[in-house]
C-alpha cells in the first residue's frame, strides 16, 4: 500500500489569463520538485486541435497515459477527446482526480496548470458534482499566477492571432471536413469561432483578425475576474519568487 495517498495530498496550480507564461512556470516548477503537469484547459482535451488551444509539447505517453512532454516534464489530460465530443466539468474534475492520485502514487507532485478557472476551483475546492465516478479529493493547495501587465498580454494575443490566423482556418476547415459539426465548433468559442464564420461566410481577412483580437482580450479580462473572487492566489513576478513559494509550501 502506498501510504501517500493516504496523507493529505499537496498540489500546486498556476492560473492566470492566456499568454501569462503559465505552461512554462509550470514546466520549471515541475523539473524542479519533480512533478508532472495536469492541463486545466477546457480546449486542450481535444484532439486535433492544436492551433487554435496553443498546444506545446510533443506527443507521448506517461505510465499509459496520453501526455505532451516539455521535455523530460509531462503534461496531461490534453488530447484526450474526440473534437465534436461532450466534455464536462464534471468529466474533467474525475479525470484529473483520478490523475492526481496516480502521480502521487507514482511518487511525483501534481502540478495543474490551466486557464480555465472553473476546473481549478472545482478540484481545490472539491466540488461535488453529478455523476461522478470518482471518489473526492481533499487537498492542501499553493495557487501561483504570473504577473504580466494587461498591455502586454494583449500585444502577445494580438502577435499569436495574426501569425497564426491562416492555420486556424486551416485547422478549422479540416475539422469540419472530418464531421466536425461548425455549430459546435462555434460553441466553443474564441479562435474556433471567428474560423468557423469566416469559412461560411468569408468576408475582410483583417477586420475578422481584429475582432478575434477584440474578443481574446476580453477572455483575458475574464480569466483575471475570476481570480478575484476564488481562491487566493501568490501573484509572482520570476522564477525565483516562485521557487521560494513551492519550497515553503513542500516543506523543503
Amino acid at each position: 500500500m502506498n501510504t501517500a495517498l493516504h496523507s493529505m495530498i499537496s498540489l500546486v496550480a498556476i492560473v492566470g489569463p492566456t499568454g501569462c507564461g503559465k505552461t512554462e512556470l509550470g514546466q520549471q516548477i515541475a523539473r524542479q520538485f519533480n512533478g508532472v503537469i495536469i492541463s486545466a484547459d477546457s480546449r486542450q482535451v481535444y484532439r486535433e486541435m492544436d492551433i487554435g488551444t496553443n498546444k506545446v509539447g510533443r506527443v507521448g505517453c506517461w505510465r499509459g497515459e496520453t501526455a505532451r512532454w516539455l521535455d523530460e516534464v509531462a503534461q496531461l489530460l490534453i488530447d484526450t477527446v474526440t473534437a465534436g465530443e461532450r466534455f464536462t466539468t464534471s468529466d474533467w474534475l474525475t479525470e484529473a482526480r483520478r490523475l492526481v492520485r496516480k502521480i502521487v502514487s507514482a511518487n511525483q507532485r501534481p502540478i495543474i496548470v490551466g486557464g480555465t478557472g472553473l476546473y481549478v476551483s472545482a478540484l481545490l475546492d472539491n466540488y461535488s458534482l453529478p455523476n461522478q465516478a470518482a471518489a473526492n479529493l481533499t487537498a492542501d493547495y499553493l495557487v501561483l499566477r504570473p504577473v504580466v501587465e494587461r498591455a502586454r498580454l494583449y500585444e502577445i494575443a494580438n502577435r499569436r492571432i495574426e501569425a497564426n490566423f491562416d492555420r486556424l482556418v486551416e485547422e478549422t476547415s479540416k475539422l469540419i471536413t472530418s464531421g466536425v459539426s461548425g455549430d459546435w465548433l462555434k460553441r466553443i468559442g474564441l479562435e474556433y469561432r471567428f474560423a468557423t464564420e469566416y469559412l461560411e461566410q468569408p468576408t475582410d481577412k483583417k477586420r475578422v483578425i481584429q475582432k478575434l483580437c477584440f474578443a481574446e482580450h476580453a477572455y483575458i479580462r475574464r480569466q483575471d475576474t475570476w481570480w478575484r473572487h476564488h481562491q487566493p492566489v501568490n501573484d509572482v513576478g520570476n522564477l525565483e519568487t516562485a521557487i521560494w513559494l513551492v519550497s515553503g509550501f513542500f516543506g523543503r
